[in-house]
């Protein structure tokens, strides 16, 4: 699964880097759709960025970062992997770490964290 993962979150990125904040929104799990609006997501995303130039010219999920087990955020008991995914710009390199997890048929972000550790 956690080939799965590094899809859902590698197109995650792509939406951001894309300005597709509704594409990004609709892999979010329901819970966390409810805390993050697409509108909230640009925010989030245009308020990282704003000390650069330029948008967002490629997102690149950083494989050998990828995690099976961890302690924070507490995993649960769906959790497939915690992923790295690096956002880059003209003159800035920044990220976004999510959580993915099976939720019934579907794979979705339950967490997301913005920014460089």
């Amino acid at each position: 699964m956690p080939n799965s993962a590094i899809n859902i979150a590698q197109q995650f990125g792509n939406y951001l880097a894309q300005g597709d904040y509704d594409g990004s929104h609709g892999l979010l799990c329901p819970a966390l759709q409810q805390q993050y609006s697409p509108s909230t997501l640009q925010a989030d995303v245009e308020g990282m960025i704003d000390y650069g130039s330029g948008s967002i010219h490629s997102a690149i999920v950083m494989a050998e970062c990828l995690l099976t087990e961890w302690q924070y955020p507490p995993m649960e008991a769906n959790d497939l992997a915690w992923v790295y995914v690096s956002l880059e710009g003209e003159d800035f390199l920044e990220a976004v770490s999510v959580i993915v997890h099976q939720q019934e048929e579907k794979l979705a972000i339950r967490w997301l964290e913005w920014g460089r550790p």
